[in-house]
C-alpha cells in the first residue's frame, strides 16, 4: 500500500480508490511515510481528512458499533436504574447493618461501581465466557482478599491496597471496553478519552444535582419541612452513585452530547491549566515550604502530576490532527512542568526514605512517581517529534498508553504483596 500511495501521489481518483478499497490499511500506510511527503498540498489535504475520519472513529464508531448489536437503549436505561439500586443500596449496608461504614467503604468501594461498568460492556460486546471467568476471578479474589485479611486498626496498607485494587478494576473495565484487544493503541486511547467524557458529564450532573438539593432545601424550610434524614439516607447516596452511570447512559445513547462540550471545555481548560501550573512553579520559587519535609505538599505534587497527565491525554485526543496547533504547544509546555514537578516529588521521595525510613506509603508513591517520570518523559519526547513533524499523531497517543501494562504490574503488587511485608500495618 505504500508504493502505491507513493506512486500516485499526482492521481487523486486514484489515491481516493486506494482508500475506498481499504481505509484502514490506507490510514496505516499514509501516516508511516507522511513524514517524507509532508511538504506536498496533497499530503497535506490528505492529512487533514485521515485525521477527521479519525476523530469520528474516536467519538462514534465504537458507539455506533456497540448499539448496532442486540443490546438496545432500553438495555442501557434498565441495566443503569438496575446498576443505581444495587450499588447505592450496597453502600446503604452499614447503616442498616450497623457495621463500620469507613472500613466497609474502603474494603468494598473498588469492587463497585468500575465492575458494575464492566458488566454492561461485556455485555455490550457479547463477550465470551471465559473473559468474564478471567476478569471476574480478578474481582472475586481482590474482593475476599480485602474483606478476610485481618487488617489493623488504621492500616495503611490496607488503605494503599484499596485505592491499588480501584485502580486494578478500573484497568479491568478498559479490558472489558476494548474487548481485551489491549494490543491496539487506538482502542486503548479511545477509552481514556470515554472516561475524559464520562467524567466531565458526571461532573455536570452532580453540580446540577447540587443546586437541585440546595433548591430543595430552601423551598421546604419555607413551610417548616426538614429534609435532612432523607437527603443523607438516601438522596444523596444513590445521587452520587447515579451521577457516573447516568453520565455513562448519556453518552452511550446520545454521544453527540458529549462530543460538542468535550472539546470546548479541553480547548478552555487546557491554557488555563498552564497558567496555573506556571503560576504554580513561581510561587513554589519564593512562598513555598520545604516538601522534602512537608508531607501534605508532596501529596500536593502527585496529585498534580495525574492531573497534568489526565489533561495531556484528553486534549491530545481532541486537537492531535495539526501538528502546528498551538494547544499543542500548550500540552508540551504542561509536560514540561510536569516533569519538573515530578523530578522535585522524586527527590523528596528519596530524601524522606532515607530520613524517616521506610513505609508503606513511601514505597508506593516512590513506584508510582518513576513510572509516572517515565510516562511524562515518553509524552514529552513524542510531542517534541509530533510539533517538529517527525512522528504522527498515533505514536504519540502510543507513549500515552504505553506505560498502563506497568501501572497494572506495581497495582498489584501493592495491593496484594504490600499488606504481608508490613504486617497489615
Amino acid at each position: 500500500m505504500k508504493e502505491k500511495i507513493l506512486n500516485n501521489l499526482e492521481n487523486p481518483q486514484k489515491l481516493e480508490l486506494l482508500y475506498r478499497e481499504n481505509n484502514i490499511e490506507f490510514t496505516e500506510s499514509f501516516n508511516e511515510i507522511y513524514s517524507e511527503i509532508s511538504s506536498l498540498e496533497i499530503a497535506k489535504f490528505w492529512k487533514l481528512r485521515l485525521q477527521a475520519d479519525i476523530n469520528n472513529l474516536i467519538s462514534d464508531e465504537t458507539e455506533q458499533s456497540r448499539s448496532g448489536n442486540s443490546f438496545s437503549k432500553r438495555f442501557d436505561l434498565l441495566f443503569t436504574l438496575a446498576a443505581v439500586i444495587i450499588c447505592g443500596t450496597i453502600i446503604k449496608i452499614p447503616q442498616i447493618t450497623g457495621l463500620n461504614m469507613q472500613n466497609f467503604l474502603i474494603d468494598n468501594l473498588p469492587f463497585l461501581i468500575f465492575p458494575a461498568f464492566t458488566v454492561y460492556y461485556l455485555l455490550k460486546n457479547n463477550a465470551e465466557s471465559k473473559k468474564y471467568f478471567v476478569i471476574f476471578s480478578v474481582i472475586i479474589i481482590s474482593l475476599l482478599f480485602m474483606n478476610i485479611i485481618p487488617w489493623q486498626e488504621g492500616s495503611h496498607t490496607r488503605i494503599l491496597s484499596a485505592l491499588h485494587f480501584s485502580f486494578i478494576t478500573w484497568l479491568l473495565l478498559g479490558l472489558s471496553y476494548v474487548n481485551f484487544d489491549i494490543r491496539a493503541g487506538r482502542s486503548r486511547m479511545i477509552f481514556l478519552k470515554k472516561n475524559g467524557d464520562v467524567f466531565i458529564l458526571t461532573g455536570v450532573l452532580m453540580c446540577a444535582g447540587m443546586l437541585l438539593i440546595m433548591l430543595s432545601v430552601a423551598m421546604f424550610s419555607v413551610i417548616d419541612v426538614r429534609l435532612d434524614k432523607v437527603l443523607e439516607e438516601y438522596v444523596v447516596i444513590y445521587g452520587l452513585v447515579s451521577a457516573p452511570f447516568a453520565a455513562n447512559y448519556m453518552i452511550e445513547t446520545s454521544p453527540k452530547i458529549i462530543n460538542r462540550v468535550a472539546p470546548f471545555i479541553s480547548r478552555l481548560f487546557t491554557p488555563l491549566m498552564l497558567i496555573v501550573m506556571t503560576g504554580f512553579l513561581i510561587a513554589l520559587v519564593f512562598f513555598a515550604k520545604d516538601p522534602f519535609n512537608n508531607r501534605e505538599e508532596l501529596i500536593v505534587f502527585n496529585i498534580m502530576l495525574a492531573v497534568i497527565i489526565a489533561v495531556i491525554i484528553f486534549s491530545f485526543s481532541g486537537s492531535a490532527g495539526n501538528y502546528r496547533s498551538v494547544y499543542n504547544k500548550i500540552l508540551l509546555l504542561l509536560s514540561f512542568e510536569a516533569v519538573i514537578i515530578n523530578t522535585l516529588a522524586l527527590s523528596a521521595i528519596i530524601y524522606r526514605l532515607f530520613m524517616f525510613g521506610v513505609s508503606p506509603n513511601r514505597i508506593a508513591v516512590l513506584g508510582a512517581n518513576i513510572l509516572l517520570f517515565a510516562n511524562l518523559i515518553f509524552i514529552t519526547l513524542k510531542l517534541i517529534q509530533f510539533i517538529r513533524n517527525k512522528t504522527t499523531s498515533d505514536k504519540v497517543e502510543n507513549s500515552m498508553t504505553l506505560m498502563l501494562p506497568y501501572y497494572a504490574v506495581w497495582a498489584v503488587l501493592i495491593a496484594f504483596i504490600m499488606p504481608f511485608l508490613f504486617g497489615f500495618k
